[in-house]
């Protein structure tokens, strides 16, 4: 007898699938569009509503809910300018670009040499500073005032009612958030990149300014506009060292000095004192977007 091969049986093809309906397309792009404009319009209401109303006249503009409801007029941005708002915004900016450009080199010199140098103790080192960074700035008026007292006893350095007695604690203030932030970006980029450039012929500071700083400018962008919003905004400390002199007082003490006329709340002055202060703030914001844009391509590939 022949022998014969035992064949398995062949497994049974299986069933055509019948393709699924998925979600057409213009579907999914409609509830991307609708997302997106729900989150514009949730980020964008405040300031809505911080202009309609300082455009607003009347007692009912703190009462009525219904924004869009006049009378409207520029009245509350006239008597804003007769009080002196001008000066007080003059004053907030000088405090605020001062204070960026002392914190900000001086942080990426110590965010570099963090995230390059082998230091001991560097986790501890960047531990302490992001605590530093929640230290309340109210536990600093009464000794700083001591000593702004003493000084101009001592020697008759005035720091009260000074830029530079509210740039110092700002720069203290700021600085140790703008290190960590600077920190962090400076160890994402690669050592490769600064050791091609010394192999080039740059010194270490070369290095550090022509290459790794533009490719770092994502992150320098976003510490200047931390620091300077915060220098822009900060009312405890400016209140407390320059409460009353109007050449040194900054838009926020400005803001608080508003008197209530018979029993009608300033609210459309101090609306209209908001938005003429964040105008500077968003084109200094929109200014370092096109630079923090351009830091990253630049510097990473040589040509």
């Amino acid at each position: 007898m022949s022998e014969q091969t035992v064949r398995a049986p062949r497994p049974a093809a299986p069933a055509p699938r019948r393709p699924r309906k998925g979600t057409p397309p213009w579907v999914v792009a409609a509830l991307k569009v609708l997302g997106l404009a729900v989150v514009v319009l949730w980020c964008l209401f405040p300031f809505l509503w911080m202009g309609m109303t300082s455009l607003r006249t009347g007692a009912d503009a703190l009462t009525e809910p219904n924004i869009l409801r006049g009378p409207f007029s520029l009245d509350s941005y006239e008597q804003v300018v007769d009080l002196g708002f001008q000066f007080a915004l003059r004053n907030s900016l000088i405090v605020a670009t001062v204070t960026t450009l002392i914190c900000i080199p001086v942080a990426s010199l110590a965010g570099y040499a963090l995230a390059r140098l082998p230091l001991a103790g560097k986790f501890v080192i960047l531990a302490l500073t992001l605590v530093a960074t929640l230290f309340p700035p109210v536990a600093l008026v009464n000794p700083l005032y001591q000593v702004y007292l003493e000084l101009d006893g001592l020697i008759g350095l005035s720091l009260l009612n000074s830029y530079a007695g509210m740039i110092l604690p700002y720069v203290a203030l700021t600085l140790p958030l703008a290190t960590f932030i600077l920190t962090t970006f400076f160890s994402g980029i690669p050592k490769e990149i600064e050791e091609s450039a010394k192999v080039d012929g740059a010194t270490p500071f070369q290095a550090f300014w022509r290459v790794v700083a533009p490719l770092a400018a994502p992150g320098v962008g976003a510490a200047a506009i931390l620091t300077f919003v915060y220098a822009t905004n900060e009312f405890l400390l400016a209140f407390s060292f320059a409460p009353a002199d109007l050449n040194v007082q900054t838009v926020p003490v400005f803001i608080g000095t508003f008197e209530r006329v018979g029993y009608e709340d300033p609210i459309g002055q101090v609306m209209a004192a908001s938005v003429l202060v964040s105008i500077p703030l968003i084109l200094f914001a929109l200014i370092l977007q096109r630079r923090i844009v351009a830091g990253l391509t630049s510097g990473a590939v040589k040509g």
